[in-house]
């Protein structure tokens, strides 16, 4: 069975969405990803004008997709990958959210859940965080729009560092690359990220909302091509029916090594 849950609390203008999944190191899943969603829609009101985004525990932001959930094969449910999904849409949601969202990195955050924390408006990390993009280790090609999330925020030569080497990066490395906005003690950091959320909502929020908004617009990219967008989808699909792809998911259940063979 699916695991996990989303849980929210408020307090005056200052939201918090918890994401609990703590025996998959808070990994996402097709429930998740919907309760996500559906949490930051109920939160799209006016009287709500910051939102702190956690995960539960000290160890795990998120440790992204669930691996045991992304399919091999040529089925339709290999979608999660592909430009229209449960995934995108709870991404979309999370960016699109009227008010500031503050991603509070209590712990590692990877692939897909890198992703969920890039897509904040804000970064605050524990010093103990570490991160990473780790799609070469499974054989598998990120998703454009994902892609270029990463660019608009650390730009094209960081973004190539992360997703070729798939490398784990410390802290240190991740505000020199401006992956994170500010990093502080572990037992500093709640009090830090609240700090941040109730200036944020002291200030206008008619100015917040649509200084947000406005920004959104200026970081727009028009879609791909058709041409280019058909050959975007013709690859991420030959990665998801890929030998390569069921090594890196054999190899990652087996805590060894992969070896990949290109096909």
């Amino acid at each position: 069975m699916v695991g996990g849950k989303v849980t929210v609390s408020k307090e005056g203008p200052v939201a918090t969405v918890t994401l609990s999944n703590p025996a998959k190191k808070n990994a996402l899943n097709p429930r998740l990803l919907k309760e996500l969603s559906r949490a930051f829609d109920e939160l799209a009101t006016d009287d709500v004008r910051c939102v702190i985004l956690r995960g539960e525990g000290d160890e795990a932001f998120c440790a992204g997709y669930d691996i045991t959930q992304i399919p091999a094969g040529g089925s339709g449910e290999a979608q999660v990958l592909l430009s229209s999904n449960p995934f995108d849409d709870m991404i979309r949601t999370v960016e699109s959210f009227p008010a500031p969202v503050i991603a509070m990195l209590n712990g590692f955050a990877f692939g897909g859940g890198l992703e969920l924390a890039i897509t904040c408006d804000i970064r605050i990390a524990s010093e103990g965080a570490s991160f990473g993009m780790t799609p070469a280790k499974l054989g598998i090609i990120y998703r454009p729009s994902g892609l270029m999330r990463f660019v608009n925020a650390i730009g094209l030569p960081a973004t190539k560092e992360l997703f070729y080497t798939a490398r784990r990066i410390g802290i240190r490395r991740a505000k020199e690359i401006g992956l994170v906005n500010r990093a502080c003690p572990p037992e500093e950091l709640l009090q830090v990220v609240d700090e941040m959320a109730r200036e944020i909502a002291e200030n206008a929020p008619l100015s917040i909302r649509g200084t947000k908004r406005i920004l959104a617009m200026c970081m727009e990219f028009g879609d791909l091509p058709r041409s280019e967008s058909e050959e975007a989808d013709a690859l991420i699909r030959l990665c998801m029916e890929s030998e390569d792809l069921a090594e890196g998911k054999a190899a990652f259940k087996e805590k060894r090594k992969p070896v990949f063979r290109g096909r």
